[in-house]
């Protein structure tokens, strides 16, 4: 563990307060069009709490000796000739030729040396794991750790041989060549020696909400410098009045258009049946007028068909529009109410 004492830590400083955090989170939720409109008469808020993520990032030097079996395609054509000798005695001969890809396989065996870099955070802050991965490193808001402040944070033995084998893959992966059309029995291993290895402080702010059967988070970082992300869903709002109106609607839409659909219906179906039993008459009395006439047929069919969409389509507009602005209604009374809810919840706390 002496090889591996953590040189050097930062830690962000912060730009952005609690009382950020929250005025963030509760913007968040006004503003989310996805909020059920009763979001702020029924939520509950936890207490903000904040949580120092230590990211340990190291480079590291690794020998590695490896060995595989590289193969490469080659195809292989072969020509097989056939005589034929007739009864007259006269002789034919044919060629055919035939291609297959074989793989030649050769030992490839080495030492490998190189560097590269990995880091890792403890599995505890793995629910953080999409916000963490996603932080922008900002190395002019960062300020060096003290000797107390780094001597809290540590590395584990698992995390120890995570960096190693992480930067082994990476110096492998990196600088082996040729690997041909196919590489089997890969085996390799070696020895990886980590140095440079700091330790940076992301703090965060996490808050979560609770509503109806939903438990909503909320996280953001303390230097503000990513915004703030939601993790979880909310529930679906009250729309059982607006879906009511709208399935009225669309059985109403249904009856007026009725006829004009069964009218098409009609059309297209004898339109089809005419031209198939015409078109199978003028094949087998070899008749161009029949063929002719069922191509007629059809295109007057589909001509109906046309006209009779184009008048479900006319009936259909009207009711359509009622339900686009009863939607239109219900979504602006829901902001409403929302909006309502909101104001009441910043005179209250």
């Amino acid at each position: 563990m002496d090889n591996y004492k953590i040189n050097v830590g930062y830690k962000y400083n912060d730009s952005f307060t609690e009382n950020d955090f929250i005025e963030a989170v509760i913007n968040n939720i006004r503003d989310d069009i996805n909020g059920p409109s009763y979001i702020f008469d029924e939520m509950s808020l936890s207490k903000v709490f904040r949580i120092n993520v230590p990211i340990f990032l190291s480079s590291g030097d690794s020998t590695i000796n490896y060995s595989r079996m590289i193969g490469f395609d080659k195809i292989i054509t072969t020509t097989k000739y056939k005589t034929t000798t007739y009864g007259s005695g006269v002789q034919n001969r044919t060629q055919s030729t035939s291609s297959k890809t074989v793989t030649d396989w050769k030992q490839d065996s080495g030492t490998i040396t190189g560097s590269a870099t990995s880091g890792i955070y403890h599995e505890e802050y793995m629910i953080y794991d999409e916000y963490i991965t996603n932080h922008v490193m900002d190395k002019n808001n960062v300020s060096n750790l003290s000797s107390d402040e780094l001597s809290q944070y540590y590395l584990t033995e698992d995390e120890i041989n995570y960096l190693e084998n992480d930067i082994l893959e990476k110096v492998y992966r990196n600088n082996i060549t040729n690997y041909g059309d196919h590489v089997k029995n890969e085996e390799y291993y070696g020895e990886t020696r980590l140095y440079n290895i700091t330790c940076t402080i992301v703090s965060l702010y996490a808050v979560e909400i609770t509503l109806r059967d939903r438990t909503i988070h909320f996280i953001a970082s303390s230097n503000g410098d990513i915004e703030l992300k939601q993790f979880g869903d909310y529930p679906a709002d009250d729309y059982e009045n607006l879906f009511k109106f709208n399935k009225e609607i669309s059985a109403q839409r249904r009856e007026a258009t009725k006829k004009p659909r069964a009218l098409a219906k009609c059309s297209l179906l004898s339109s089809i049946v005419i031209f198939i039993v015409l078109l199978a008459l003028g094949v087998k009395l070899d008749n161009i007028a029949l063929k002719t006439i069922s191509i007629i047929v059809l295109v007057l069919g589909l001509v109906l068909l046309m006209k009779f969409m184009a008048d479900i389509k006319r009936i259909s507009k009207p009711y359509y529009e009622q339900i686009q602005d009863n939607n239109m209604r219900e979504f602006n009374e829901k902001q409403r109410i929302k909006e309502e809810g909101y104001h009441n919840y910043i005179r209250n706390n």
